[in-house]
């Protein structure tokens, strides 16, 4: 299973990455929306981790843009924040979950295992 990270904190993309890593998935980190937009059609994944914040454009605008590219897409949105309104926005537009950090491991787990059945 291929996934791709969209976040600007590189320190969140390395745990995500020696996770996904320990599990046997092969992961793409990008720090950016325009990027990361590019890398959908290029890497092609089976899901994605956007966080909600970047430095270039709004998590929700990237997330309607990657639903366009490809609808069935999962993506999965983080934040370090507890925006309940963005959260629900998210969903609205189709997020398949959203975490919030610190990360719950177990959780994304199992999240991953539903995922790639």
């Amino acid at each position: 299973m291929k996934i791709l990270i969209i976040d600007d904190d590189l320190e969140v993309q390395e745990m995500l990455n020696v996770f996904f890593k320990s599990l046997g998935y092969e992961s793409v980190q990008i720090t950016n929306a325009t990027e990361g937009l590019k890398q959908v059609v290029v890497f092609e994944p089976n899901i994605v981790f956007l966080d909600i914040r970047l430095p270039d454009k709004d998590g929700i605008d990237v997330l309607k843009e990657i639903k366009q590219i490809n609808k069935n897409l999962p993506v999965i949105m983080i934040t370090g924040y507890k925006e309940a309104e963005k959260v629900i926005e998210a969903f609205r537009y189709g997020a398949t979950d959203c975490l919030l950090k610190p990360f719950n491991f177990d959780y994304m787990k199992n999240l991953l295992y539903q995922l790639s059945k």
